[in-house]
């Protein structure tokens, strides 16, 4: 499996926890393309609130003594993680616009032909 399948492994498989855990319950005439674009879009606030932890926990890092060289370790630490993390929003964050664009055209073009 390549790293590009397996990150779309992974993506489709927290959507289907997320629709599963009821943070998309569909409602009196709400489709399921909306369904699954609220599922993807908890995911992407979960790694967003992430990101803002990471933020603040870099903040105090920064504050702290320059000559503090366990708070220098711990931020380098921290800002590896935090980029790490931005990297899955941004894999997150175009998987999600592409399975909506694609589901979307999809459902156009067999509206168009009935």
């Amino acid at each position: 499996m390549t790293a590009q399948a397996s990150n779309n492994f992974a993506i489709a498989k927290m959507v289907v926890q997320n629709l599963q855990a009821g943070d998309a319950k569909g409602g009196k005439g709400k489709s399921w393309l909306v369904a699954i674009a609220q599922a993807l879009g908890g995911i992407m606030g979960d790694k967003a609130a992430k990101l803002v932890e990471l933020t603040g926990k870099m903040d105090k890092l920064a504050a702290a003594n320059p000559e503090d060289q366990k708070a220098a370790k711990q931020f380098q630490k921290t800002m590896m993680e935090f980029q790490a993390q931005s990297q899955l929003f941004s894999m997150i964050s175009n998987a999600s616009s592409t399975a909506i664009k694609s589901i979307g055209e999809g459902m156009t073009t067999v509206a168009r032909k009935q």
